[in-house]
């Protein structure tokens, strides 16, 4: 059989089992009845083969919640209940302010740049998508990742219908292989994302690694994005000031982590002012409401940046803490170094970690497997909770290991 006849019929296998993914995943959302068949029949063929994404809150919603890297401390905007009952009496009835000016004039302040370089969005996500709709042409343009790394971008690419390649980061030390990211690349590449500190690597990408990528003379025709999440943990600043510099650069970042404030649903986007022209006049209007604009603005404010920094202060204490006390017990075998929030660790034995991670939930401590991501074998994320929080786990590994043979 000709390797092209084989190729297809690869393909074809996969295309089908991920439809039974989908298919699946739909009736578990609601009830199955014959309309579904009748709807799927004129969705577009790419969203039809799309994987959704994964979030942290899909299986477990309860419990000591180690998994989605939320800061445990709380907020940084210590009146926020004041912050809401302010806002209730804006004009509730009128549309909010589309420009954030406000906001913006803080985030820029913080960030070390203008307000035109500026713009916030819906989470990082909505920034994440909006880059797909405004460089990449559907069945034409492709997008370089770098796994192990954040499932969001893999996403938007497949609801855009973009090639993604990969270019693994490098085992172990998790740093970014430019060379593969240069191989990767073709006259047709329109982003490059860098996770920095990388989700779930928790490892800072160098800015002069940013660097080098922008002058590649093979990404000329690329904007290289910096998802920087979780920077505010992180022993480097944010690389947000090389947009001045270098106009084919984005930065991402989030009020979701380090500032405590994951149910605002604010991030922003840094770059170029022609970049930001560009998202401003895809996004869809008034995206950012009233009450999330006050927050933002208020987690931006000088009381609540110096709560911020007490916040990332306790953290990284805790972090250090934990991650001791994890590499200590016998059966892990690397702790990983962490410049976020959280934790990669791996176990001596790589298929006990999924059981494991299982069995936690189950008790009442909620982590992540990662396992299932290049170069993670055995591997689980833990985020770094309060001291009781770290406590409640440890104290439950022990309960539970021996009885997975760990001990």
């Amino acid at each position: 059989m000709a390797s092209t006849t084989k190729d297809k019929l690869t393909a074809a296998a996969a295309g089908a089992a991920i439809a039974l993914v989908v298919s699946r995943y739909l009736k578990k959302q609601a009830p199955y009845d014959a309309s579904h068949d009748e709807v799927r029949a004129i969705v577009r063929p790419n969203i039809r083969k799309l994987e959704p994404y994964r979030c942290a809150r899909d299986d477990y919603e309860e419990g000591v919640l180690l998994d989605a890297n939320e800061n445990a401390y709380g907020a940084c905007v210590k009146s926020d209940e004041a912050l809401v009952k302010a806002a209730l009496k804006f004009d509730l009835h009128r549309y909010p302010c589309p420009h954030q000016r406000t906001v913006k004039d803080r985030v820029a302040a913080f960030r070390g740049v203008k307000r035109d370089n500026v713009f916030v969005g819906v989470g990082s996500d909505e920034a994440i998508d909006l880059l797909f709709r405004v460089f990449c042409e559907p069945r034409t343009a492709n997008v370089v990742v770098t796994p192990a790394t954040y499932g969001m971008y893999k996403v938007c690419a497949a609801t855009q219908d973009v090639e993604v390649r990969s270019a693994n980061l490098l085992p172990e030390s998790f740093d970014v292989d430019v060379d593969a990211v240069e191989r990767a690349v073709d006259a047709n590449t329109r982003l490059v994302f860098l996770c920095s500190p990388g989700n779930p690597t928790a490892r800072q990408v160098p800015r002069k690694t940013v660097e080098r990528l922008l002058a590649s003379p093979k990404l000329q025709r690329t904007i290289v994005v910096v998802d920087e999440a979780y920077v505010d943990f992180a022993p480097e600043p944010s690389t947000a000031p090389l947009v001045k510099t270098y106009p084919r650069l984005v930065v991402l970042h989030t009020l979701s982590k380090a500032f405590g404030l994951a149910g605002v649903r604010c991030g922003t986007a840094i770059g170029s002012p022609a970049t930001i022209h560009y998202m401003n006049a895809v996004k869809a209007p008034y995206s950012i409401n009233k009450m999330t604009s006050c927050l933002a603005a208020e987690a931006l404010s000088s009381p609540s940046l110096a709560a911020l920094k007490a916040v990332v202060k306790d953290t990284l204490r805790e972090r250090e803490r934990l991650a001791a006390r994890l590499a200590s017990l016998p059966y892990v075998c690397t702790v990983f170094p962490s410049d976020a929030n959280f934790l990669l660790v791996r176990l001596k034995q790589h298929d006990k970690a999924k059981p494991l991670y299982t069995k936690l939930a189950e008790s009442g401590v909620v982590v992540r497997y990662r396992g299932d991501q290049a170069n993670l074998s055995g591997c689980i994320r833990v985020t770094v909770g309060t001291p009781s929080d770290s406590d409640a786990l440890l104290k439950l590994l022990g309960e539970v290991a021996p009885s997975f043979g760990l001990i």
